[in-house]
């Protein structure tokens, strides 16, 4: 895979050419390790945006595509949501809903998994500018999601 590899937390990302990638850090209570949270984006991400992307999904046209993978308390890990599953890194066109988008845009289409890496808990979160177009965007997804690895 092409790109330049971006890492922190123990998380790191393969830029692909045309993709932003932005790493933050979470900290839900004092005293917890900070948590990653990342966002990726074949779109330029504005300064200011929200967690789970707003403030980016009301600006990406049709053809945008928005990862946001985000580290939960590690307490997280033990529960039942997050046992078993692997860090997805292929999507069908059929995972894709406008229900599934944190807050609901005309067009857009949403997909939300979680997963643990040891002993730590991760949600992600992809937003696809347009529904119609999910089964070209989520090649570019894959490939994406491709050059993701957590420690």
């Amino acid at each position: 895979m092409s790109g330049h590899r971006l890492a922190a937390n123990g998380v790191e990302v393969v830029v692909r050419d045309g993709w932003e990638v932005e790493f933050s850090e979470l900290r839900a209570n004092p005293g917890l390790a900070a948590g990653s949270l990342v966002h990726l984006a074949n779109f330029a991400l504005p300064a200011e945006r929200g967690d789970y992307g707003s403030g980016a999904v009301e600006v990406m046209d049709s053809g945008g595509i928005l990862i946001v993978l985000m580290e939960f308390d590690p307490a997280s890990a033990r529960t039942a949501m997050f046992s078993g599953a692997p860090l997805t890194t292929a999507l069908g066109a059929g995972d894709f809903s406008p229900e599934s988008l944190q807050r609901r845009i005309a067009g857009q289409s949403g997909a939300q998994r979680v997963f643990r890496v040891g002993v730590r808990a991760f949600g992600l979160y992809v937003v696809l500018g347009s529904h119609l177009q999910a089964p070209l965007l989520v090649r570019e997804v894959n490939r994406s999601l491709a050059g993701i690895s957590i420690d």
